[in-house]
């Protein structure tokens, strides 16, 4: 049996700012959707927006929170 999960991502000084994911993916565990909201944590960090301190929230479909990663900017050589 899969559920749905929720990848949001909050940036800003404060966390304030929130681009909230609607869609959501199925995952058959909490630790697949953990995983793979370390992926988009990763990926985000390579996009041209500046995200600040940003992080990305793992929300289940009854609105818990099940993980949150930071989005750790990419170092400039």
């Amino acid at each position: 049996m899969t559920r749905r999960y929720f990848f949001h991502i909050r940036h800003g000084e404060r966390g304030e700012h929130l681009s909230v994911d609607d869609e959501g993916r199925e995952f058959a565990t909490q630790r697949e959707a953990d995983d793979y909201g370390a992926r988009v944590a990763n990926d985000i960090r390579t996009d041209n927006f500046d995200y600040g301190d940003a992080e990305v929230s793992v929300v289940d479909a009854s609105g818990n929170e099940i993980a949150r990663h930071r989005v750790y900017r990419k170092l400039l050589n």
